[in-house]
């Protein structure tokens, strides 16, 4: 797992930074990978070598205020695929897919909603989607479920723990990382246990916090209120991955998806947890473009006349 890949920037429009690192196959077909939360660039070297082999080319950009990317306060959810937009354009990328783990859903799915002649391909692996409806958290583990129903009372609160999570993570993220490490069951934790993972989250958390807690808290706040879309307006075909083992974004979540999004094609993996995905790509790879691209034509062959 190449996880220092060194972070190149785009100049958005409005003057801000944009950072991110390439992985996979530089001359493969080109996807936006979008981390979780909190999270950082250097989380697409978990599927790096499968995206080599598949012939993908992986851009991960920095959400504002994360690693090297310049925040953004005040920002909403649909003011993020203005950023993925800018980012292909200042690499001559004309179309391209989504693909993105966990926190990363409503960023995916801005996209499909607003720049959808863009993308060619979305997919969500081990997503967690919105925390509000009844029954998406069953299954869940105990620890998580009881935080997110405290940001859903009260966004501050959820704002506060991400700050606390952020400054133990800055003093001492081994601590965060045996922390998540006790949540997971043991399906997830053969994964997240290896030496090459351990190292690429602690790059990955001093990324997330590189500037210290706001980014994340913000996108805490955002996730567990109004997104800006529904569900039921995302066009696009939408490959979803899930683990049926998955304690962390259970299963229930992913059911709630495949039945929310109009066009989805769900994947349901038995015996695999929260980063079944990692071990399993090539396959994943093979599903997803196994499907012809959306592509400009497609989408605007289905807009009302």
């Amino acid at each position: 797992m190449a996880s220092r890949s060194p972070a190149s920037s785009a100049l958005l429009p409005d003057g801000r930074v944009l950072a991110y690192s390439e992985y996979g196959d530089r001359g493969g077909v080109p996807f936006v990978f979008m981390h979780g939360i909190p999270s950082s660039r250097l989380a697409a070297a978990m599927i790096d070598a499968a995206a080599v082999r598949a012939g993908v080319r992986l851009i991960a950009p920095d959400r504002p205020g994360y690693g090297h990317s310049d925040p953004s306060p005040g920002r909403t959810l649909l003011d993020w695929p203005r950023d993925v937009e800018a980012l292909a354009n200042a690499l001559h990328v004309r179309e391209f897919g989504v693909l993105g783990i966990s926190g990363a859903v409503p960023y995916l799915l801005a996209c499909a909603v607003a720049i959808p002649e863009r993308l060619t391909h979305v997919a969500i692996l081990s997503g967690l989607g919105p925390l509000t409806e009844p029954g998406v958290m069953a299954g869940m583990n105990r620890q998580t479920a009881v935080l997110y129903r405290l940001a859903l009372r009260s966004p501050r609160l959820g704002r506060m723990w991400m700050t606390m999570l952020a400054q133990t993570a800055r003093r001492s993220p081994l601590l965060v990382y045996r922390q998540q490490l006790a949540y997971l069951p043991p399906v997830d934790r053969a994964v997240f246990d290896a030496p090459e993972m351990r190292e690429l989250r602690l790059d990955d958390f001093a990324e997330a916090f590189r500037q210290g807690a706001d980014s994340a808290a913000r996108e805490a706040v955002l996730h567990v209120t109004e997104w800006g879309f529904r569900l039921q307006d995302v066009a696009l075909e939408v490959f979803v991955w899930q683990g049926e083992a998955d304690r962390h974004h259970p299963v229930a979540m992913g059911r709630f998806l495949e039945r929310g999004l109009p066009s989805a094609r769900a994947m349901f993996v038995p015996e695999a947890g929260a980063f079944g995905f990692v071990e399993r790509m090539d396959e994943v790879f093979e599903r997803l473009l196994s499907v012809p691209a959306h592509g400009h034509a497609a989408v605007e062959a289905a807009r009302p006349a």
